[in-house]
């Protein structure tokens, strides 16, 4: 059994999949897809998921409350089981505080997943930012794929940088720099090793194979990095890791052309894009009359946020298709979002919410293709967006 569901030995035309195997299929078989509920988490699931035959295979999301629309319009059915309250995950993320992994909730969800798992006689599991889901798979004997982002990998080649929000970023940031990293290495271990302490006991209480790091409770029987290596390397990733890229969702927008269209042409534009988990108040200065120069579209600023008579307002787009009309992207720094924009080859300016973002948003500043934003002042943004704007401007008339 396990053996069908080997993806790292072979992939798909497409890249992402392993073929079908050559084996008689007496049934079809069921595959379980546990998200964290953000809209990036479930959207890159949902591109994996779709390159499953459904002649073969039956699949099942975690309901979400949220963002079930978006499954069942992909034609997959949803399952409930308890999952973590993403906005108070989130809460807890911008304070690099880590309390919600708490030994009760974290026994709750557990049970609610081997539940799942015995009751819908699942042959896989795929978690995405799902802590427990290691365990409940080996509870319940069956293979678990995680997908991760490129700096959650133990094979990470570069250094994670202690987050701003963290007590002892202004300490580190005065030391030279090789002491820091140093420093930062040490205590990134540690505190891996304590956040893994309820784990440690939930592991004893059910009988489960020892593991003493949560960098390791979030590996999988199989791993699909979904992040471009060039901008998060691995070294010496083992058989069970495999590189696929980012997955990228694709909406079609039966509207897209036609507002598109409407876009002023003598105007550069700039997509603002905060996904679910960015704070739409960082950028309420585009409300600003001085930003009425440029086309600025949002998507899902459903609060209104950004409510001057220049904002073009959109609920939710086809990220790279909107951005091969841009010049530029503010963000949040979310994987989903920096993907996009690396696809369409925009320049970013990142406002990062929490320690995750700021990693991106480090990795982009690496390669010269996006700016950590954070500090800026409203005179920073708008004489850097319009050196932005202009650069992009002539670098697009010089390649004609």
């Amino acid at each position: 059994m396990l053996l069908f569901f080997r993806l790292t030995n072979l992939m798909s035309a497409t890249g992402l999949l392993p073929p079908k195997l050559l084996i008689c299929m007496e049934h079809k078989k069921t595959i379980l897809f546990f998200p964290f509920n953000l809209l990036a988490h479930y959207l890159r699931c949902l591109v994996l998921a779709r390159q499953y035959d459904s002649r073969e295979y039956d699949i099942y999301f975690l309901e979400s409350g949220r963002y079930d629309g978006f499954v069942k319009a992909s034609g997959f059915k949803t399952f409930s089981a308890l999952n973590f309250d993403a906005d108070y995950v989130m809460s807890c993320a911008e304070q690099f505080d880590f309390s919600w992994l708490e030994e009760t909730m974290l026994e709750r969800v557990l049970l609610g997943q081997i539940t799942a798992i015995r009751d819908l006689k699942a042959d896989l599991v795929i978690g995405d930012t799902a802590p427990t889901l290691k365990m409940a798979a080996e509870y319940t004997g069956v293979e678990y794929t995680a997908l991760m982002n490129g700096y959650l990998s133990p094979y990470y080649a570069a250094p994670r940088r202690i987050s701003r929000s963290h007590p002892a970023f202004a300490l580190l940031d005065r030391m030279p720099a090789p002491l820091a990293l140093h420093m930062t290495v040490i205590g990134e271990r540690v505190s891996f090793w304590k956040i893994h302490a309820p784990f440690r006991r939930l592991r004893r209480k059910y009988r489960l194979k020892p593991v003493f790091s949560y960098l390791w409770e979030t590996q999988g029987d199989q791993n699909l990095i979904c992040d471009d290596n060039s901008l998060f390397p691995q070294k010496n990733l083992p058989e069970n890791y495999r590189c696929i890229g980012p997955l990228i969702y694709r909406f079609q927008d039966p509207e897209a052309d036609t507002w598109l269209a409407a876009l002023d042409p003598a105007k550069e534009t700039l997509c603002v894009c905060m996904g679910s988990s960015g704070d739409w108040n960082r950028v309420q200065f585009l409300n600003d009359p001085t930003f009425a120069q440029y086309n600025v579209i949002t998507a899902g600023d459903t609060e209104r946020v950004l409510c001057a008579s220049h904002i073009i307002h959109r609920d939710f787009i086809d990220l790279p298709q909107v951005l091969s009309r841009c010049n530029l992207m503010i963000c949040h720094g979310g994987n989903g979002t920096i993907n996009a924009g690396l696809l369409a080859d925009v320049y970013m300016f990142c406002v990062a919410s929490n320690f995750e973002q700021e990693w991106n948003i480090e990795a982009l500043e690496k390669r010269g293709l996006g700016k950590d934003a954070n500090d800026f002042s409203e005179a920073d943004w708008k004489q850097a967006i319009a050196g932005i704007v202009q650069h992009r401007h002539v670098a697009n008339v010089l390649a004609g």
